[in-house]
């Protein structure tokens, strides 16, 4: 897809006229009196006005009442106006007409309020279609959620923001089909006008041009020489201008330079993007995507001395997790900007035909055969639990023969140094999916590869395997091993895998260590406590 289409998508400008679409196809079904089955089946129920519950709904029914709603708005649009953000007062002024095409279209379609019991309230005023107070709080609830997804907050507030509006929404509505002064019909059209305003008003001041208006509040007055790149997979995104305004806002607060933005493609995890953010000159390279981006933006970082930033995005982000590096992509984001960086290795593959670092881990047989059986689609929908699948899909692997060989070049195993083995697995750091240390030696920066060979006979060897990944100790059918450099051998090609991506089929593997080779922003160590402290 073009840039500048999913620039078009990704700011919601269509979304306009699809409301109004929808909008106007509900208003043909209420007055051809398609809807009347519907609100007669969703009638509500004859309260008391003076009741207790009467009272609270008359409460709220006069507290989301239209013109405390677009009296708030309109107090917001001079204060934004007075404080020359002239887009935003822009929008804030065109969302208050909702109250005047509110009005004409109720008078136009000229649709009765149902009888209640609360005729005496301030609300049971006008004609019922569409619903002015759904119209009103869909408006402002539309406009101030996309504008709190523009400051700098981390997702679980965004997320907050957006209940509280569909409450607000939700409650404005109940409140008022519980008093019987609207219909069921009546409050949709409400909320399809108030989305439609709303969404036309974003687009008359300007979406994109608020928002980065808006990240532009707060920045420092002084700048530094320096810019980073981002290295980003597409795929893992569901709103990438979201992701784009965060991170123009961190980079920009922090005063560096406007960052340089790198798709990845399908057949490019993120070489050439790397490649050509280094010929940028870039002081920092941020790896947005999942443990295949990460793998090949450090691949060709490794040696270069310029650091890299992980901004997890995927299922596994192995070496974020084991790096300790927040999850969070505004606390990822903050640290990578002002974090320290720690020297780790990676480890350089060479196979039949190939050759390609990593930096997680890579394995022989079982597990890349459970990477290749591992649905994308389903990692999407439960994550780590796709793993859990593919393993039970592979729950009775083929075992085969591997020769290794260490640093000396002696081997190791049984005679003519062979192991029959399920699953020869590599890892230059200790912890895998779901929080596990099949590594307990590991560390990314000791200068070593670790080896895991498994191989159990039977069934029930399998208890003794996973008990003793459980207390890391080697077992009947299981084996640890570390080295500078060592090649596993096969009579027949084998799949294998680098940080979880399938690559193909081969008979041997070299893997040797790159000491500190790499450079990761990570988080501060963490102070120990001195003598004196102690005491106190």
């Amino acid at each position: 897809m073009p840039d500048r289409l999913r620039r078009f998508w990704g700011t919601g400008r269509w979304l306009w006229p699809l409301c109004a679409l929808l909008f106007a196809a509900w208003t043909i079904l209420v007055r051809a009196g398609l809807t009347d089955r519907l609100d007669a089946v969703l009638t509500a129920p004859v309260l008391p006005p003076r009741s207790g519950r009467g009272q609270v709904l008359e409460a709220v029914s006069l507290l989301t009442h239209p013109l405390l709603i677009y009296a708030a708005i309109a107090v917001a649009a001079v204060v934004t106006y007075q404080q020359r953000m002239r887009r935003l007062s822009t929008a804030l002024t065109t969302s208050l007409l909702g109250l005047p095409l509110q009005i004409v279209i109720a008078t136009w379609i000229d649709h009765a309020r149902p009888s209640s019991a609360f005729a005496d309230s301030l609300s049971y005023r006008g004609f019922a279609y569409p619903a002015g107070h759904a119209v009103a709080m869909t408006v402002a609830a539309w406009v101030l959620v996309t504008l709190t997804r523009a400051r700098r907050r981390p997702t679980s507030q965004v997320r907050l923001w957006r209940m509280v509006a569909v409450f607000a929404i939700a409650v404005t509505c109940v409140s008022q089909w519980a008093m019987g002064l609207q219909s069921v019909s009546d409050l949709i059209g409400g909320v399809l006008l108030g989305a439609a305003v709303a969404t036309f008003a974003l687009a008359v001041g300007g979406i994109e041009e608020i928002l980065a208006s808006w990240a532009h509040i707060g920045l420092p007055r002084t700048t530094v020489d320096k810019r980073a790149a981002i290295v980003y997979n597409p795929t893992k995104f569901d709103d990438l201008s979201l992701l784009r305004r965060r991170v123009e806002s961190e980079v920009l607060a922090a005063g560096w330079q406007p960052t340089l933005w790198l798709e990845t493609t399908p057949d490019d995890a993120g070489h050439e993007q790397t490649r050509r953010a280094l010929a940028a000159g870039v002081d920092l390279v941020l790896a947005a995507g999942g443990d295949g981006t990460v793998r090949a933006v450090c691949g060709e970082l490794a040696g270069t001395g310029v650091p890299l930033a992980l901004l997890p995005t995927g299922t596994g982000n192995l070496l974020a997790r084991n790096l300790q590096v927040p999850l969070d992509t505004d606390a990822a984001l903050r640290l990578a900007l002002s974090g320290p960086t720690r020297a780790v290795d990676v480890v350089r593959c060479t196979w039949d035909g190939g050759e390609e670092r990593f930096v997680v881990m890579a394995g022989l047989g079982l597990d890349a055969r459970i990477m290749a059986d591992t649905s994308d689609d389903l990692k999407k929908v439960i994550r780590s639990g796709a793993y859990v699948l593919a393993a039970v899909q592979n729950a009775v692997p083929d075992p085969f023969s591997v020769q290794v060989a260490l640093d000396d070049g002696e081997s190791t195993g049984r005679s003519a140094g062979e192991h029959r083995v399920v699953m020869a697995l590599l890892g230059n750091v200790g912890t895998i999916t779901g929080g596990v240390t099949i590594f307990p030696q590991a560390t990314p920066d000791d200068g070593r590869v670790d080896l895991l060979l498994t191989g159990p006979n039977r069934i029930a060897d399998w208890a003794k395997v996973g008990a003793g990944l459980l207390i890391g100790q080697d077992v009947e059918g299981l084996s640890h091993h570390q080295a500078r450099r060592l090649t596993l051998t096969t009579p027949e090609p084998v799949p294998f895998e680098l940080d979880g991506d399938p690559v193909g089929r081969t008979r041997k593997l070299v893997a040797e260590v790159e000491p500190a080779a790499l450079h990761v922003v990570v988080p501060p160590a963490p102070t120990r406590p001195t003598r004196r402290d102690r005491h106190q």
